[in-house]
């Protein structure tokens, strides 16, 4: 572990076998749940209860028709849950809903595939609506009302683009699209005519880097405006002092192998969080990010002026951004805390490789690829002894 103005205490760590991703959420019981999907576990998904943080519990598990179960949502009022499948032997892979009702005991309620041809990478579960990717080419809107029978809505895909992830917030749809950059579609804000059957373009914003991977939109009280938190992803770092290696996707095809000496390659990545004034939508302006060199972003979280950035073998990373936002922010003394997550005995040991990061009512948990679910708070700023 490595600090900055905070310290972040381990309060609890659930090693889990496989590539882990993860979704945190307040059960209709009452009590907070986490779902973990995973890359090369046999399309298994694992629950747990994480209401006390110190003690992680795991609770169930089901097993789908999937290679990977690479992303898993739950509806903000804990009604249902969602896991995504890749490679399943019908190849329409499409998704599972689950119905929460028992959060202890969760029931397969339907299968999904109307409109989708190809893996589901990414969704975004609403109460009302599920967004779901279809094969990198479109999201599709889904009718949540019924669980046990979804209704296809509508769908969106935009010219000559590709998309990874998809994030909704006051009826704005974000898509991040690579190149192209972000994609912001009205989906029922209403502003530019825009519902769930009917969703209307209203603006794009491409990076200079090209690689946008995910979006976060959050608007700051203190200053009335909305940022967008644009995050890149780039698994091949080249063209650095340590450069990617040849094989540098083998943690996620083998484990270390000590009588051949095979297997277990750390991932190396790059890219960084562009920070762009989103308060007028048709004047959009970049004007910050957050660049540490040596490593690249995945997922992220911002809530209550922090950023919660999921920064792959850089770590957790726990961000101010509070305030006018402009510059590097990562020079400027913002870094509020970072947690190094590697584990002995982790899929790649050692290795530290941090997928994904939420706060849940005072806990952070986040999820390493290498080394499974663990949960951190972040202590109190503590004065220099003098």
């Amino acid at each position: 572990m490595s600090s900055k103005n905070s310290k972040l205490l381990v309060t609890d760590l659930r090693i889990v076998i496989g590539p882990q991703i993860s979704g945190f959420f307040e059960g209709m019981d009452g009590r907070d749940y986490a779902i973990t999907g995973s890359k090369v576990s046999g399309g298994f998904s694992f629950f747990y209860d994480v209401t006390n943080p110190a003690v992680i519990t795991k609770i169930d598990s089901i097993q789908v028709d999937a290679r990977t179960v690479n992303d898993v949502k739950a509806s903000p009022d804990g009604r249902y849950a969602v896991l995504s499948r890749e490679g399943a032997t019908n190849r329409r892979d499409g998704l599972v809903i689950l119905d929460m009702a028992d959060p202890t005991n969760p029931v397969i309620a339907s299968f999904y595939d109307e409109g989708i041809t190809g893996g589901v990478h990414n969704m975004f579960a609403g109460d009302n609506y599920l967004y779901a990717l279809a094969n990198g080419d479109k999201y599709v809107i889904i009718d949540m009302a019924d669980i046990y029978d979804p209704k296809y809505v509508s769908e969106y895909n935009h010219p000559d683009s590709r998309l990874h992830d998809v994030w909704v917030a006051d009826g704005l749809a974000y898509s991040s699209e690579w190149g192209t950059g972000v994609v912001v579609v009205d989906v029922g804000n209403g502003r530019w005519g825009g519902s769930p059957d009917n969703p209307v373009f209203v603006t794009s914003y491409a990076t200079p880097s090209g690689a946008t991977h995910a979006t976060f939109p959050y608007y700051q009280e203190s200053t009335g405006k909305t940022y967008l938190f644009l995050g890149d992803e780039d698994m091949n770092r080249r063209g650095l002092a340590w450069a990617g290696y040849p094989e540098s996707m083998g943690s996620y095809q083998s484990r270390f192998d000590p009588l051949t000496g095979t297997g277990g390659i750390p991932l190396v990545t790059r890219g960084y969080i562009q920070i762009i004034d989103f308060t007028d939508p048709e004047n959009a302006e970049m004007v910050a990010r957050y660049e540490v060199p040596e490593f690249g972003t995945h997922n992220l979280w911002v809530e209550d002026d922090k950023l919660y950035q999921a920064y792959y073998e850089g770590g957790l990373r726990v961000v101010d951004v509070s305030g006018e936002l402009m510059g590097n922010l990562y020079t400027q003394g913002r870094e509020i805390s970072v947690f190094k997550s590697a584990s002995p005995t982790g899929y790649t040991r050692n290795a530290t490789m941090v997928w994904g990061a939420q706060p849940h009512k005072g806990h952070i948990f986040f999820s390493d690829t290498n080394s499974g679910l663990w949960s951190v708070k972040l202590l109190p700023k503590q004065r220099p002894v003098s």
